[in-house]
């Protein structure tokens, strides 16, 4: 009786992956925004979906300058999806 609770159970967790759905998160612009507040260029990162390479040269220059830190958390917060590092701090991000 025994192996067949256990052949049961191994045969319901073989088969329950697939009959799972995929559940994705939704997007949202206050995760994005603190995300770039800790690692500056991680919330834009995150609003692309994690495509491409983490953006270590503006999470460097970020936690560097404050600026920049700011810059990547408006992007974020509009929802940009580009992790370059903008200089012009006193225009608003473009989409």
């Amino acid at each position: 009786m025994r192996k067949l609770i256990v052949g049961v159970l191994l045969v319901a967790l073989m088969f329950s992956p697939g009959l799972m759905r995929t559940v994705r998160a939704e997007k949202n612009a206050g995760a994005a925004t603190i995300l770039s507040l800790i690692l500056p260029g991680a919330g834009e990162w995150y609003n692309s979906g994690y495509s491409g390479a983490f953006p270590w040269g503006e999470c460097i220059i970020g936690h560097i300058c404050f600026c920049f830190q700011l810059s990547s958390a408006f992007d974020a917060a509009n929802g940009n999806t580009d992790t370059n590092i903008r200089f012009d701090f006193w225009t608003p991000p473009r989409k």
